[in-house]
C-alpha cells in the first residue's frame, strides 16, 4: 500500500467509497429512527414497520435489474469515453424504471393485505391488528414511491459515472424531509393528526418522491457525459438487451435475498410478536454494519467498470482487493461494538426486557460475521461492475436458500434454538458465500465474461 501507484488507487477508492458509506449510513440511521419513533406504540408497531419495510424492499428488488445494469453500462461507457452510449443508457433506464415503478405501486397497493396475511399465516393465532398496521404502512408508502423510483435509477446513473457526492447530497435532503415528516405524522403536531404507523409509511414515500423529482432535475441540468437530454431518443434493442442481461441476474439476486428474508420472517412470526420484534431490532442494528460494505461495493462497481472500459484489467482487479481491505477494517470495529455493547444498543428501541434479551443474543452472533460480510459485499460489487452478475446470483442462491434455509429450519425447530438458531444459520451463510465469492474473484474469468463482443473505441474490444 506504500507504493505510489497503489496509494493513487487507494485514494480513488476512498474518494468514491466514503461519500457512498456516508449516504448508506445516513439511510440506515433514518430507518432506525423510524423504528424508534414507532417503538413507543408497542411491539406490534415495530413488527408492522419491519414487515412493511421488508415488503417494500422486495417490490423495489425488480428495479435492481435497471439500476445495476445502468451503473455497469454507464461506468463502462464513461471509461471508454463513449458519450452517445452513456446518454442512450440513461434514457432507456429512466423510462423503463418509471414504467415498472407504476406497476409495482398499483399492484402492491391492491395486494398489500393479502401479502401481510401470507407473512403471518404460521402464527397460531392470526394477529389481525398486525396485518392491518402493516397494510396501512405499505399502502401509505407505495403510491408516492412511483416518483421515488426515479431517485434509485438516478443515483445508479451518478454512481456509474463515479459521482458519489450527488447521491449523498440527495439522500441528506431526502432523509431530513423524511425525519421531519415522521415526527409530524406519527405523533401529530399542530394541525396534523397523529397517524401512527401509517404516518411513518407516508413520510417515507413522500420524501423519496421529492428526492426523485430533484434527482431528475439534476440529470437534466447536469454536465456531460451523464446529462439527460431528449435528443436522439430511439429504442435500441441491443442496448436494452445488454442492460437487462446485466440487470436481470442482479434483480434475481435481490429477489433471492429478499425472498429468503420474507421466508425467515414467516418462520420467525410463528414464534410470536415478541420474537418478531426482537428480530426486527437485531436486523435494524445489523443494517448499520452493511454501510461500509455497501459504500465501498458501489465504489468497486464504478471503478472496476471504468477500468475495464479503459482496457486496464489489472487495475480493475486491484480496485476490488483494495476496497475489500478497507472494508475489513471497518468490519472488525463494528463487530467489536456489537459484541460488547449490543444489549445497550437494543435498549434504545424498547424497554421490553424479553425483546432486549433476545435481540442482544443475536447481535453477538452478528459480530462474528462481520469479516465475511465485508468480503461478500465488496467483491460482489466488483463483479457487478464487470457485468458478472450471474455468478453473484448463483452464490447468493446457494447461501440464502441452501445453507441458511436448511440450517434455520434445523436449528430453529429441531434443536429448539428459535431465533438464535436462525441467526447462527445466517452466520454460516455469510462465511460460505465469502469463500465462494473470493474464489470467483481470484479466478479472474469475470474480466471478459460479458464484454468480449464489444467493439468500441477506448478499450472495449477484447485484447
Amino acid at each position: 500500500m506504500n507504493h505510489p501507484a497503489t496509494r493513487d488507487l487507494l485514494n480513488r477508492v476512498f474518494a468514491l467509497g466514503v461519500p457512498a458509506v456516508l449516504r448508506m449510513t445516513l439511510q440506515s440511521v433514518v430507518t432506525i429512527a423510524a423504528l424508534i419513533m414507532v417503538g413507543h406504540l408497542g411491539p406490534q408497531a415495530i413488527a408492522a414497520v419491519g414487515l412493511g419495510t421488508r415488503l417494500l424492499l422486495i417490490m423495489i428488488a425488480v428495479l435492481m435489474a435497471i439500476s445495476v445494469g445502468v451503473t455497469a453500462l454507464v461506468a463502462r461507457y464513461v471509461g471508454a469515453g463513449d458519450e452517445d452510449r452513456v446518454q442512450a443508457a440513461i434514457q432507456h433506464a429512466l423510462v423503463l424504471g418509471l414504467g415498472i415503478g407504476i406497476l409495482i405501486a398499483v399492484g402492491g397497493w391492491f395486494s398489500a393485505p393479502v401479502i401481510m396475511r401470507g407473512l403471518l399465516f404460521l402464527q397460531p393465532d392470526t394477529d389481525f391488528n398486525l396485518i392491518s398496521l402493516g397494510t396501512m404502512y405499505l399502502r401509505a408508502a407505495l403510491i408516492p414511491m412511483v416518483l421515488g423510483y426515479l431517485l434509485f435509477i438516478s443515483n445508479a446513473i451518478f454512481q456509474g459515472a463515479g459521482n458519489m457526492k450527488t447521491p449523498l447530497y440527495l439522500m441528506v435532503g431526502v432523509n431530513i424531509i423524511n425525519l421531519s415528516l415522521m415526527y409530524v405524522l406519527i405523533n401529530g403536531t399542530g394541525p396534523f393528526p397523529g397517524m401512527g404507523v401509517e404516518g411513518a409509511g407516508l413520510a417515507q414515500g413522500l420524501s423519496r418522491a421529492i428526492g426523485g423529482v430533484v434527482a431528475l432535475f439534476l440529470l437534466l441540468r447536469g454536465k456531460t457525459p451523464v446529462r439527460l437530454t431528449f435528443k436522439n431518443i430511439n429504442l435500441d434493442l441491443s442496448l436494452l438487451k445488454k442492460l437487462l442481461s446485466i440487470g436481470l441476474p442482479a434483480s434475481g439476486e435481490n429477489f433471492v435475498r429478499q425472498g429468503s428474508q420474507v421466508l425467515y420472517s414467516i418462520i420467525i412470526a410463528s414464534w410470536g410478536t415478541t420474537t418478531l420484534a426482537a428480530n426486527q431490532i437485531a436486523m435494524s442494528i445489523f443494517s448499520l454494519s452493511f454501510m461500509p460494505g455497501f459504500g465501498f461495493a458501489l465504489a468497486a462497481t464504478a471503478l472496476v467498470g471504468q477500468s475495464l472500459g479503459a482496457n486496464k484489467q489489472e487495475t480493475a482487479v486491484k480496485y476490488g482487493y483494495l476496497a475489500t481491505k478497507v472494508t475489513l477494517i471497518f468490519s472488525v470495529l463494528t463487530g467489536t461494538i456489537f459484541f460488547f455493547f449490543g444489549r445497550t444498543i437494543a435498549s434504545f428501541y424498547t424497554n421490553d426486557i424479553q425483546v432486549i434479551n433476545i435481540s442482544s443474543s443475536c447481535l453477538r452472533i452478528i459480530a462474528l460475521t462481520q469479516p465475511a460480510l465485508a468480503v461478500v459485499q465488496v467483491l460482489a460489487g466488483a463483479l457487478r461492475g464487470a457485468g458478472d452478475t450471474k455468478w453473484v446470483l448463483y452464490i447468493t442462491t446457494i447461501g440464502n436458500w441452501g445453507v441458511r434455509l436448511v440450517l434455520s429450519l434445523l436449528l430453529g425447530f429441531y434443536f429448539n434454538l428459535y431465533l438464535v438458531g436462525v441467526w447462527w444459520a445466517m452466520a454460516s451463510d455469510q462465511f460460505i458465500r465469502a469463500i465462494l465469492t473470493l474464489w470467483r474473484y481470484q479466478g479472474k474469468r469475470w474480466i471478459d465474461v460479458f464484454w468480449h463482443q464489444e467493439k468500441h473505441p477506448g478499450g472495449l474490444k477484447k485484447k
